[in-house]
């Protein structure tokens, strides 16, 4: 006689049946059957962490590389709790995940039971669904009812079950996919032709892209050249358009250029697609925008829109820029070109210092000089960030970040993620030590499952951002240091590379000999704390 199918084995089977591929966790006593219907599952494989936080940004990661929904898991109480920072990460940047939780057994609920937490209460801030399976009857709909918002409205969902439901039989049927809640509304060609007409109008346009437009870079870029318009980027949107176009000037705000703001500050329309950053000390007050976003509830929600487009970036750019006449307003290109070039001059200057320790521009315009094309670049949170936006000039390169959560901690988690998914890309993060020390653990699990994955710190031995807000506000930095370990010799006692850079000299060789080595490295780059320029206290 055949063993009958228990929860946890009917929860796996379901989420094959969707697609899953990859579980990021760690075991614990409430989700033992899980665990070992994982190991008897060769459809989806479970990648360990050393701490939770870990696991839900790895899944988070995922969805904001792929598109697909990453799925954590975690034992009930404290594991349940570590899961909240990554969670609330995709949660603001509205990415699909789902995280599963062992709870107490059922009789327990309610009650002091130890490392008991009503766990819906816990997260529902944080999640567009949260429920508790407590019958095996259930499974597959309260599985559905997680599934559904987390894939059609790109969210974040939870499932808790009781580790006395985990192991009791399930006769209940799977649910099969539903490729439909893939799909989107899309605006009609006479709301189309509404923005067309604006866009006519128009003799100083702009146009912002966010990791939204990523799939429409192409249209992008020959919608820039007929309309003859600027086009810029969110840190998010880094690669949509590539640093040979003509018309491209770079970042946005204070992780950006200079040259952007002056920009937008003579515009007369913006074109924003895909995102939904809208910087108030950089972009003009009055300017008239049209937004383009696959999800109708984001057009006008932070940005003040004159007009707006829902569907797929791709074929609503392809259709605008077919449709506009191609542009002859040389003044407007010409200033366009002229902003360009001064702010390339700029940043030659800036990160063409030779120093010890190594200027912060340096480091970014190296990384430029050895990332691949097509390579994944993970952020951490921190005066890394705004620099990397400042200076960095893409071709095809993916950047990864904490958008609008911005936690630190980010960008180890967010490249074990990139690796799993992307395994025949190459995978930079960039981190600063105060983020990288955080989450460093979990270097571990890049050694444990031989993840081919390149780690470069920013280290200036401070929490620079935070030091340098605090001195530019007249207030004394207190906090800001940081004691760290050698960070290069860790990652050799861990069973990975490490290597030291305290020259910006030696800063491109040391670079490559990380990028072109086999399995995990880490470059530790002794950096000066330097205030990017406009470093202000924060409002």
């Amino acid at each position: 006689m055949s063993k009958q199918r228990n929860v946890a084995e009917a929860i796996l089977e379901q989420l094959s049946a969707w697609g899953v591929k990859y579980i990021y966790g760690l075991v614990g006593d409430d989700i033992f059957y899980l665990m070992d219907a994982l190991a008897r599952r060769n459809t989806i494989k479970f990648y360990q962490v050393k701490h939770e936080e870990s696991a839900a940004i790895m899944a988070s990661a995922q969805a904001k590389l792929t598109g697909e929904t990453g799925v954590c898991l975690a034992d009930g109480g404290p594991g349940t709790a570590h899961l909240i920072n990554g969670l609330a990460d995709a949660f603001m940047d509205n990415v699909p995940v789902l995280a599963i939780t062992g709870q107490v057994a059922r009789k327990d609920i309610g009650t002091n039971k130890k490392q008991y937490v009503d766990q819906q209460s816990l997260l529902r801030p944080l999640v567009s669904y949260t429920g508790l399976l407590c019958d095996p009857a259930a499974t597959p709909q309260v599985l559905e009812n997680a599934w559904r918002p987390a894939v059609a409205g790109r969210s974040v969902s939870h499932v808790s079950v009781p580790m006395d439901v985990l192991p009791m039989p399930c006769e209940a049927a799977i649910i099969p996919p539903a490729p439909y809640l893939g799909s989107h509304p899309r605006s009609s060609a006479e709301v189309v032709q509404g923005a067309l007409e604006l866009m006519r109008k128009s003799h100083r346009p702009v146009i912002l892209s966010g990791a939204g437009g990523r799939k429409a870079g192409r249209f992008l870029s020959e919608l820039s050249l007929r309309w003859g318009a600027a086009i810029i980027n969110t840190l998010a949107g880094t690669g949509v358009v590539d640093r040979y176009h003509p018309y491209y000037v770079g970042g946005l705000g204070h992780a950006g250029s200079p040259a952007s703001a002056r920009l937008l500050s003579q515009a007369d329309l913006c074109l924003v697609v895909g995102a939904n950053w809208w910087p108030q000390n950089y972009v003009p007050k009055d300017i008239p925008v049209i937004q383009i976003d696959l999800n109708p509830g984001h057009i006008g929600s932070t940005i003040p829109v004159a007009y707006g487009l829902v569907g797929d970036a791709g074929s609503l750019v392809e259709q605008l820029s077919s449709a506009i006449t191609p542009d002859s307003n040389r003044e407007w290109t010409g200033l366009i070109r002229k902003e360009i070039n001064s702010w390339l001059n700029q940043l030659e200057q800036e990160t063409s210092v030779q120093s010890s320790p190594v200027h912060p521009a340096a480091l970014i315009r190296a990384i430029q000089q050895v990332a691949q094309d097509d390579a994944v670049i993970c952020l951490d949170t921190g005066d890394h960030t705004v620099w990397f936006g400042r200076v960095f000039r893409p071709v095809r390169q993916q950047v990864l970040l904490s958008g609008k959560w911005r936690t630190m901690g980010f960008g180890l988690p967010a490249a074990l993620a990139a690796k799993i998914n992307r395994p025949a890309q190459k995978v930079l993060a960039l981190v600063g030590d105060g983020g990288y020390a955080m989450t460093m653990a979990d270097f571990l699990t890049a050694v444990k499952y031989n993840l081919d994955v390149k780690i470069v710190i920013m280290n200036n031995s401070c929490l620079a951002m935070e030091k340098n807000k605090m001195a530019a506000g007249g207030l004394l930095p207190e906090g800001t240091s940081l004691q760290n370990p050698d960070f290069a010799g860790y990652a050799n006692n861990c069973g990975g590379l490490g290597l030291r850079v305290e020259h910006s000299m030696d800063l491109e060789s040391t670079l490559r000999d990380a990028l072109n080595s086999e399995g995990p490295s880490l470059v530790d780059v002794k950096t000066s704390a330097l205030a990017v320029p406009g470093t202000t206290m924060p409002v």
